[in-house]
């Protein structure tokens, strides 16, 4: 137990090096109570990079797939470990490329519908977004992430600054009058 807790401390050593040198930069230190990591059944070092790695596989296979694969990793050696949590990481890294070009596309075509609403007679980008809300009852900034939620854009940065700028064309006030 004692190369256990030797090893974790060593993590937790990096881990703060390098918070200390990356302002901002929040790492969560791992417990060295011998006790926590014995109920896991983790003794060794060894145990411990295996299990890090099946938790790896878990929260990757679940960023890629959208369920989380569970492993033994009592059963399988290190390198086993390794070469499965590589391959979901890998896909993980291409569900989020896939995800933000996706959301780039949703994003143009939002851009389109509000050019299109300025050419058909709107006149500019204010009153296009006040015609595409008009049939909207907006309560509060609920209602506008909403709203901008179900045009698939919410989480982008585009969508951010489009709830703060309809929070700026429809105020709390129209919305309760709205209600």
């Amino acid at each position: 137990m004692n190369d256990l807790i030797t090893h974790i401390e060593n993590i937790n050593a990096k881990s703060q090096a390098e918070m200390d040198v990356t302002p901002g930069l929040w790492i969560g230190m791992l417990t060295t109570d011998p006790e926590h990591w014995l109920e896991y059944g983790i003794t060794t070092p060894e145990d411990f990079d295996k299990c890090m790695l099946a938790e790896t596989i878990a929260d990757a296979s679940k960023s890629a797939y959208g369920f989380k694969s569970r492993v033994d990793w009592t059963q399988m050696t290190l390198e086993e470990l390794e070469a499965e949590a590589e391959y979901y990481c890998n896909a993980a890294h291409e569900e989020a490329v896939r995800e933000e070009k996706l959301a780039q596309e949703q994003v143009e075509q939002f851009k389109v519908l509000v050019q299109k609403t300025i050419d058909l007679g709107a006149g500019d980008e204010e009153t296009a977004l006040r015609w595409l809300t008009s049939g909207e009852k907006f309560y509060h900034e609920q209602c506008v992430e909403h709203w901008v939620w179900e045009q698939n854009i919410l989480f982008t940065d585009y969508g951010k600054e489009l709830v703060n700028k309809l929070k700026n064309i429809v105020t709390y006030e129209e919305w309760l009058e709205a209600a």
